[in-house]
Parts: structure tokens; sequence; C-alpha cells
């Protein structure tokens, strides 16, 4: 099991080897920004790997076309970018990632607990 850090609000789960970061979240009761659930094309999953990318599984040709243009200074995002919905983790990573949060409650509160 491994460790996914997200930054900057520092949330932490586990996922299990193999499993997508967007589905490991989803799986710790967290909330990842996406318009497409999940299937890759939205873009808006997008993490920015800042520790570990060599844990995660490589990239798919499909993926590596579809971040192309949010790499680098064209997209001014670092070197390191990735779908969270299609990273598969094999060892701890942080990710850099606005927008992570537990996901609420029937009442408006945000679910408490443990997310790590």
């Amino acid at each position: 099991m491994a460790t996914v850090t997200v930054q900057p609000s520092g949330i932490t789960f586990d996922a299990d080897d193999g499993q997508t970061v967007m589905a490991a979240a989803l799986a710790a009761g967290l909330r990842w920004p996406t318009v497409c659930g999940g299937q890759g094309n939205c873009l808006v999953c997008h993490v920015e790997v800042v520790d570990g990318p060599e844990r995660l599984a490589p990239p798919s040709d499909e993926e590596t076309r579809a971040v192309r243009g949010l790499l680098g200074d064209r997209g001014g995002r670092g070197e390191h970018v990735r779908l969270a919905c299609q990273a598969g983790v094999h060892g701890d990573v942080v990710v850099l990632k606005r927008g992570v949060r537990r996901r609420r409650t029937d009442g408006g509160q945000e679910a408490s607990g443990d997310t790590g």
C-alpha cells in the first residue's frame, strides 16, 4: 500500500498497488476535481507530480498526448504532469492539485475522519 500526499492541502490517503490516484482519493472519501468522471478526456483531474514520478505507472500514449499542452512553459506546469484518473500508483507520491477536499455530508458539513 502506498501513500499519496496532495499539496498544498497536505491531505494524504492510501492507494492500492496499481490503483489510480483519483480512484484511491474517491475510495478515501475525497472529492477530486473532474468533469468527465475519470474517462481521461477533460484534463481537469491533472496533477503535477512533485515527488516520486517514477512511482507511477508509465503514461499511455493517449495520456501523453492529452497532457502535452499542460507541460512546461506552454502550460505553466512542471515537467511531470499526469492525469490522476490514469496514473496508477506503485509507491509513495506527492502531487500538486488544488480543489481536492473531503466529501460533504447531507447537512452541508465536510465529512470528518482520517483520510490516510
